[in-house]
């Protein structure tokens, strides 16, 4: 085995127009989400060669080995095997992994190691040239929604290949756009300021929730259809709030779109959530939202920056995890990132 090919990819923050990604209805009806990627990373290193396929998950102390060819599913490394089985390698390889984030944890974790794992393999396959990160997402969408079938919209992946403050708008009839938002260097640092996020110790599958909303969209497509709708409009206005700088109606708008998003099944809240985001509302915070599809995983609070040390202390009385973080930034930082090492450059210790 020669160079080593690495690859790191961030997770996400989802502000608001979660479930508009998910198709049919996003092809049907359309779709928007705003979200932006934070300092969290996935990574994932690749070496070609040998005569099998190695999977190592570093953070799971799990390790497989299989014949080239295919990888059959079952076990605790099916997003590994989906990776590999997306790309289509056929050739042997040792694929090393670090996740970023628990599992269920709602900050696109699953997606964003699926993004790093491809990246690294592109990268491995095709020696000196950055892999294009759209084939990357949509690599990483066929692993997740075609290899292992699990229920779940587009933004994930897009987010982590992407990276930044980006709306994503999904056209009917198909097609997905990616437009950075025009955020003034200091609107982020004020942002960033603004921002804290929980972790509610509790994890979710959210396919399941994605199911229970195709569900309730058969039994009552026009309540779900319209709870689409608002949350479609919702990310259209942030990206204008941001845009602007204006934080109080940022704050309004993630109050409103986590008002819709709770409608859209009963599994994205429950008592222990409900409560928590209560708390936060007691407290001062200006808006907020459980990430991703719900039922457990992280909260986000957009607070007023003087209040921020009573919200943590708060927040953490009633039982919940802060977790430090900024948003990525920077032209050409964001995003998936993969770069080769060569191990004849490893550099020893002093002589």
């Amino acid at each position: 085995m020669g160079a080593i090919a690495r690859a790191r990819a961030p997770l996400r923050v989802s502000f608001g127009g979660g479930g508009t990604d998910v198709p049919p209805y996003c092809w049907e009806e359309g779709g928007a989400v705003v979200n932006a990627t934070i300092d969290r990373y996935a990574r994932a290193s690749v070496e070609l060669g040998g005569g099998s396929v190695v999977l190592e998950a570093g953070d799971l102390g799990a390790r497989e080995e299989h014949p080239i060819g295919r990888l059959p599913y079952g076990g605790g490394l099916d997003l590994l095997r989906a990776a590999v089985n997306a790309v289509g390698v056929g050739s042997g390889l040792r694929l090393s992994t670090q996740g970023g984030a628990p599992i269920g944890s709602g900050l696109g974790g699953s997606s964003s190691l699926a993004v790093a794992a491809i990246g690294a393999m592109l990268r491995a396959l095709r020696p000196g040239a950055e892999p294009d990160r759209m084939e990357v997402a949509m690599l990483a969408y066929r692993a997740e929604r075609e290899e292992l079938g699990q229920r779940g919209g587009y933004q994930d992946q897009l987010a982590a290949a992407h990276g930044g403050f980006n709306l994503m708008e999904f056209l009917p009839g198909g097609g997905i756009r990616v437009t950075p938002l025009r955020l003034d260097p200091e609107v982020i640092l004020e942002l960033d300021a603004r921002s804290l996020l929980f972790y509610t110790g509790r994890s979710r599958i959210s396919s399941r929730i994605h199911e229970d909303v195709d569900r309730r969209s058969r039994e009552d497509p026009g309540a779900q259809r319209a709870a689409r709708a608002e949350l479609r409009g919702v990310a259209l206005g942030m990206r204008s709030a941001l845009e602007r700088g204006d934080m109080g109606e940022f704050g309004e708008l993630l109050r409103e779109g986590w008002e819709a998003k709770r409608r859209m099944s009963s599994l994205i809240s429950d008592g222990p959530l409900d409560l928590a985001y209560s708390r936060a509302m007691e407290l001062g915070a200006m808006g907020g939202k459980v990430l991703g599809a719900g039922g457990g995983g992280h909260l986000f609070l957009l607070v007023d920056p003087a209040r921020r040390g009573e919200i943590v202390k708060g927040m953490e009385d009633a039982g919940l995890i802060h977790v430090p973080f900024s948003f990525e930034v920077g032209a050409g930082e964001v995003g998936l990132r993969t770069w080769t090492w060569d191990r004849r450059g490893e550099r020893g210790g002093r002589t």
